[in-house]
């Protein structure tokens, strides 16, 4: 037989050549495909890397997420004038008669037995005043209400007139409350005082013992974080 052209030889390899080569390419497309293809549906537990967010941890607490966006609780209250307030610190301080009946409680009970003071020069300033006549151990007693231009006023005039041994300081908010006691005056006197707020109540009567029960019978005296008025509760 006669040996095969070589032309035929080469045209075979060739044809032989792009059909491999064409097997490769549709495999690596087939690969290609595969990877793009979703993820099988279904349940997912996090990875290590992932954080869970703060409603997951409270629900795995037993406890309810925190709200950042939730209403502080209430701060706000009623002034002494009857107004409601967001902050009492809006309150204005009580004024005349009404806000002395506010201050203090006993002068609201004993309006009818008080009228208006006129201002005494012998003693410290005032802005406005009441006397109520009383009794105690059987003998008149006189309760002084009032407003004054300045407590350190009357800080300074009483510690001159009495002494700071006979002083007493009664801890409580805005600087407390203080007493005054004088039994060798006459009449003896019993003062009473707020160190932040322009109030002061006095009781005189014939003698130190009659002074001392209708203080503590007849006065009465709001605390001083309810002078501008009442918190909610």
């Amino acid at each position: 037989m006669s040996p095969r052209p070589r032309w035929r030889d080469g045209l075979l390899l060739a044809v032989l050549a792009a059909v491999i080569l064409g097997g490769l390419v549709h495999y690596g497309r087939g690969l290609g495909d595969d990877a793009d293809e979703p993820a099988a549906t279904g349940p997912q537990r996090p990875t290590a890397a992932t954080s869970p967010t703060a409603e997951a941890t409270a629900q795995l607490e037993g406890s309810p997420p925190t709200d950042p966006a939730a209403p502080a609780a209430p701060t706000g209250g009623t002034c002494w004038d009857g107004r409601e307030t967001s902050s009492l610190r809006l309150c204005g301080l009580p004024e005349g008669a009404r806000g002395l009946a506010w201050v203090f409680p006993s002068f609201s009970d004993d309006r009818a037995l008080c009228h208006k003071a006129r201002p005494n020069d012998d003693n410290y300033p005032v802005v406005e005043s009441y006397e109520c006549f009383q009794h105690a151990l059987g003998k008149p007693v006189t309760i002084t209400y009032d407003h004054v231009k300045d407590p350190q006023q009357v800080e300074d005039w009483l510690l001159a007139r009495v002494g700071p041994r006979n002083r007493h300081d009664l801890p409580g908010a805005h600087g407390g409350r203080c007493v005054f006691v004088d039994g060798v005056s006459r009449p003896a006197r019993i003062t009473g005082m707020y160190e932040q707020f322009p109030y002061a109540v006095s009781v005189y009567a014939a003698s130190p013992q009659a002074a001392k029960i209708a203080w503590k019978k007849l006065v009465r005296q709001r605390p001083p974080e309810n002078v501008r008025g009442i918190r909610n509760s």
